[in-house]
């Protein structure tokens, strides 16, 4: 009996999780407005080269490029506007655990977001539709210090390595190889990087 509703338990959160409602629900409108993908990889490409370039917002991204910024971004924003399960990448809180960003620069982030999304052409209605799917995560990114990451509902330490066994495919931040559900990675507890067992700083 324990068993049966164990798995009925964990039935139950992933139709849950499939069920996407409000601002984060499926937008088949906003996915046909970006050409199937083809436009939101143009405004990203846009976003992306003033981000690089913005005195306020670089300094996040010194251990990433540009290509490696756009593509998750572009995977996450697919998943969310068409409901397919194609991010494999962390949450926003654990992407961001280390970041220490204001309400203030948050804004500055949007409005920047905003400027490229009209520039674009995209309509009003889904401009202030793209920009309430950031807002969601508003809570989890905007914090006064960093804070630990959560797997599984446990935090872990902010600063050093830890490896474990992923659930989830994704890919390493060194090589940029594919790293297949199930595989032992190695990653860095406050930047979040990840990094296959070839390329494991650990080693």
């Amino acid at each position: 009996m324990k068993v049966a509703s164990s798995v009925q338990k964990l039935r139950k959160k992933q139709q849950r999780q499939g069920r996407r409602k409000g601002d984060l629900a499926p937008n088949p409108e906003m996915w046909k407005a970006l050409d199937n993908g083809e436009l939101l990889g143009r405004i990203l490409n846009e976003f992306y080269a003033l981000v690089f370039d913005d005195p306020k917002l670089a300094p996040f991204f010194e251990n990433s490029s540009k290509q490696r910024a756009r593509d998750k971004v572009y995977l996450f924003m697919k998943a969310i506007f068409t409901g397919e399960k194609c991010y494999f990448g962390e949450r926003p809180r654990n992407a961001h655990n280390w970041m220490i960003i204001s309400d203030d620069l948050f804004d500055y982030r949007s409005r920047l977001l905003e400027k490229v999304l009209r520039s674009n052409g995209l309509s009003e209605i889904l401009i202030q539709q793209w920009l309430a799917v950031d807002e969601v995560y508003r809570k989890q990114i905007v914090k006064t210090k960093p804070i630990a990451k959560k797997v599984d509902g446990i935090e872990i330490p902010v600063e050093g390595y830890q490896t474990d066994i992923i659930e989830s495919g994704t890919v390493c931040d060194d090589c940029e190889n594919e790293i297949e559900a199930g595989s032992r990675v190695s990653y860095h507890l406050r930047t979040g990087k990840t990094f296959c067992q070839k390329c494991s700083p650990e080693k």
